[in-house]
């Protein structure tokens, strides 16, 4: 799996490529119900893959769809516990992409 980089910000957009697809990931934190939330869009097919699919740690995300990749959100403090503030992203919490 590769360490998709991100920070803190409530709202962030990176495009990235991962095993021959370019990748549009969308990150955004939402205040109210205290969760991130991402999109994922691939540029070159003009594809919405996924839209306000909330990060949960421990669970691949997108696993059960077609796409050749999924994402994971590790809780690296080890207690296993999703995002539950916007600075949980990128210092406790961790993305990563990997390949099916």
């Amino acid at each position: 799996m590769r360490l998709i980089p991100v920070t803190q910000s409530p709202y962030q957009e990176q495009t990235f490529d991962f095993n021959g697809r370019k990748i549009r990931l969308t990150l955004r934190f939402n205040s109210i119900g205290e969760f991130w939330a991402m999109d994922v869009y691939e540029p070159v097919t003009q594809r919405q893959i996924c839209q306000g699919q909330a990060l949960a740690c421990g669970v691949p995300i997108l696993l059960r769809s077609t796409q050749p990749y999924f994402f994971y959100l590790e809780d690296e403090s080890g207690a296993d516990l999703d995002v539950m503030a916007a600075s949980d992203l990128g210092t406790r919490c961790f993305l990563y992409i990997g390949a099916k």
